[in-house]
């Protein structure tokens, strides 16, 4: 649904649409906020500056800097700028209740209707400000370990973590979860954890589209308690519906939370574990409705791989491809641009893209290029220090992102696979 309202004292256009589980209010074009439907702030626009809200209550601020080639610029704000964009906002939403109360905001079409849809959203709405999602985000952090990372296509998931951290842990890139130990929650614990996400999210699941079972590799948990944990998922949600769940000019106020259907259940897998579980394992999962696996390539060359402590090889990765695909699963195969530095590149380059094109990838699969960004505390800088190895500067990977799309995309598309970009540094959940 989308109207627009003008307001009777200055006939500014106030636009309101309600879609894929988020209202969001457009005045005149130069502001936009969007809000789930528990009445938290998702987004914000404010002339050319994006603010993505996380459920942490962080907010990461982007923009694009023209003087820099048209490069994407981004950084979270400090305590002082994210209560200043939340009370700005809220201040907005605010204004329109009061618009939409007081009679002074005229609908343009007079034959449609919305009010009655718009007005207890904005009530909603009303009722948060930036002290109420610091106690949200308290909330969140006695539901969730911190959320690390997703792929791009699932940042609107709803994620439940059958698993705490990285049964491996020790690539020298990632430091994703080096803050917690691994651990896989049992049966009960796991049911707990889902009625505890179900109660936190509330009206606000019908802004996710899908599920994801998370941490770094859900799917190494064995197959006999892997399964009771997919069931569980299962009973809980009818799985595989409309992907936004039900009707969605009404849904945040007059259906129940159980009405949300997601797409399906996804995951991230390493290459050695999913090779731990045969094809019939992996039917069995996606008879659970799991839809797609996630594995991290990286490079397609090991001496790389090895120096980056990787497990397993570039061929452990073709088997597995093969294995998911077998079972009737999807893949995101997510590889890294620029990794390894200048002694590395062609090496890299070459043995990723002869591997990716012996994948049996088709329609539905997705191929990731990441752009490599080293967290300043990880053990790869020091390796690569040790090595007397110089590392890629930003042009010089947006250089090797170009050529590794202008090689692949001929291939992937007469296949019917998505290629996007995975940059870690836009991850809000």
């Amino acid at each position: 649904m989308a109207l627009t309202w003008k307001w009777s004292d200055s006939g500014e256009a106030l636009h309101v649409s309600l879609a894929a589980g988020t209202l969001t209010l457009s005045f005149a074009g130069h502001t936009n906020l969007s809000f789930d439907g528990e009445g938290r702030l998702v987004g914000a626009w404010y002339e050319g500056m994006t603010y993505r809200r996380a459920l942490d209550n962080r907010i990461l601020h982007k923009w694009i800097e023209t003087a820099n080639g048209s490069r994407r610029g981004r950084r979270f704000l400090n305590p002082d700028e994210r209560r200043q964009i939340v009370d700005r906002s809220y201040a907005h939403a605010r204004r329109a209740l009061n618009g939409f109360l007081s009679g002074r905001l005229i609908l343009a079409d007079a034959a449609a209707a919305g009010e009655e849809v718009i007005v207890p959203w904005l009530e909603a709405i009303a009722a948060w400000n930036f002290e109420a999602l610091e106690a949200d985000a308290d909330r969140f952090r006695r539901v969730y370990k911190p959320i690390s990372i997703l792929p791009p296509d699932q940042y609107l998931s709803l994620v439940l973590q059958a698993t705490e951290g990285c049964s491996y842990n020790e690539c020298s890139f990632c430091t994703f979860y080096r803050d917690r130990p691994f651990r896989i929650k049992q049966t009960e614990e796991f049911a707990s954890h889902v009625d505890a996400v179900r109660a936190f999210m509330g009206r606000g699941v019908f802004l996710r589209k899908s599920i994801f079972l998370a941490d770094a590799n859900a799917i190494v948990i064995r197959q006999s308690s892997l399964l009771p944990l997919l069931d569980i998922v299962n009973e809980t949600w009818s799985i595989g519906g409309n992907s936004r769940g039900a009707k969605l000019d009404t849904v945040a106020f007059t259906e129940p939370e159980e009405a949300w259907t997601p797409s399906g259940i996804n995951a991230f897998v390493s290459a050695p574990d999913a090779l731990h579980k045969d094809v019939d394992d992996l039917r069995e999962l996606a008879a659970r409705n799991v839809r797609t696996l996630y594995v991290g390539l990286e490079s397609g060359h090991d001496p790389l791989r090895e120096f980056l402590r990787k497990p397993g090889s570039a061929q452990d990765v073709l088997a597995a491809v093969q294995a998911i695909k077998q079972a009737g699963l999807q893949v995101g195969l997510i590889f890294m641009v620029g990794v390894g530095g200048e002694v590395y590149r062609e090496a890299h380059f070459t043995d990723t893209v002869e591997l990716i094109e012996r994948m049996p990838l088709d329609r539905g699969d997705l191929v990731y290029a990441s752009p490599f960004v080293p967290a300043v505390d990880s053990p790869y800088l020091d390796d690569m220090q040790r090595a007397g190895y110089s590392s890629l500067s930003e042009s010089e990977i947006d250089a090797e992102e170009r050529r590794f799309r202008a090689w692949l995309l001929p291939w992937l598309k007469r296949r019917e696979v998505r290629m996007s970009r995975y940059d870690i540094r836009e991850f809000v959940y």
